[in-house]
């Protein structure tokens, strides 16, 4: 049956010249694929023409307009195109917009040309500003006959989540002496986590012992001094859930898979990332054997149990490069 299959394929691309006809009649005019980002100014999406034949060299640029409508307010904005160039010298059609969009609005991109029947279009709704809380870390140090034992935790809450979100990022902040600039680590350590639904919360316990172990592997920790530590978390809007949750790019590429286009293929969802930065006490940072930014020889708890503190949050927690 293979060798079956596998003639009949050979004899068909002998067969065919450049074109072909790959679509049957269908009310499918575009096929649109972007993500609208709530921490750019510039909104930018795809847009691939649905052809009757399926031509290599690819047409001209379709005559189209781009819209976006924040279903809120009833704000519209006209896109503009920009046309790249792969390397094999087809075109990328390109539309964007400088386009600031608000947490938790609606937004419809709309597609329309003179030349076809049907306005194409998608919708996604923004997701919400979280805000999250950082408890105080929970570091001891003691001996033993194989030596010190070190247990430093630290809990976060993230609050106002609508969903799992897509991406955990942890990451520290140094200043290398004899340097004036900072210099941000980011490691591969995920802490563990827990997504309450209900509470549209995400908890997690930091093993800030586990991180040190792997910041040393990467800097030479007499060298540095420690500015703060730091956490960014990707969020997508509630239509960006892939089947079966996980992102498998095989299953993806099947047509209609994921896709909320009307009269077209693809996707247009949206995206926030949100960070927040804090600092752990002198004493916490020795015992970690970091060397603390103020250089206070020993810290002072002002109370026996350990506090609260929410941090502030922050779109950009440094500058992108």
């Amino acid at each position: 049956m293979v060798s079956i299959l596998c003639s009949a394929m050979v004899i068909s691309v002998a067969a065919c010249d450049e074109m072909v006809d790959p679509i049957l009649d269908s009310d499918r005019q575009f096929t649109l694929w972007g993500t609208l980002d709530m921490n750019a100014d510039v909104q930018q999406i795809r847009l691939i023409p649905i052809r009757g034949v399926l031509d290599v060299r690819l047409g001209p640029e379709p005559n189209v307009s781009v819209r976006s409508i924040d279903l809120d307010t009833g704000d519209t904005v006209t896109w503009s195109d920009s046309t790249k160039t792969f390397d094999n010298g087809n075109p990328v059609f390109l539309f964007y917009a400088e386009l600031k969009i608000q947490p938790t609005h609606t937004y419809r991109i709309e597609i329309e040309s003179p030349d076809l029947p049907f306005v194409t279009s998608a919708e996604t709704t923004i997701p919400p500003i979280p805000f999250a809380e950082i408890f105080e870390e929970d570091v001891t140090s003691r001996t033993s006959p194989t030596g010190a034992i070190i247990v430093a935790t630290q809990k976060i809450v993230w609050h106002g989540i609508g969903q799992n979100p897509h991406q955990i990022e942890q990451w520290y902040r140094f200043l290398e002496f004899g340097s004036f600039g900072f210099q941000d680590l980011l490691l591969s350590y995920v802490p563990p986590n827990e997504y309450r639904a209900g509470l549209n919360e995400l908890d997690m316990n930091l093993d800030l012992r586990r991180q040190r172990d792997s910041v040393a592997k990467k800097l030479n920790l007499t060298q540095v001094r420690l500015v703060g530590l730091g956490q960014t978390i990707t969020v997508l809007d509630g239509a960006f859930v892939p089947p079966g949750g996980v992102f498998d790019a095989e299953l993806l590429a099947q047509p209609g898979t994921l896709s909320n286009v009307e009269f077209g293929f693809g996707f247009i969802g949206s995206v926030g990332r949100f960070s927040i930065e804090w600092v752990i006490s002198d004493r916490s940072a020795r015992i970690l054997s970091y060397i603390p930014l103020s250089g206070a020889e020993k810290f002072e708890y002002g109370a026996s149990d350990p506090g609260r503190r929410r941090a502030i949050l922050s779109a950009h927690p440094w500058e992108s490069n």
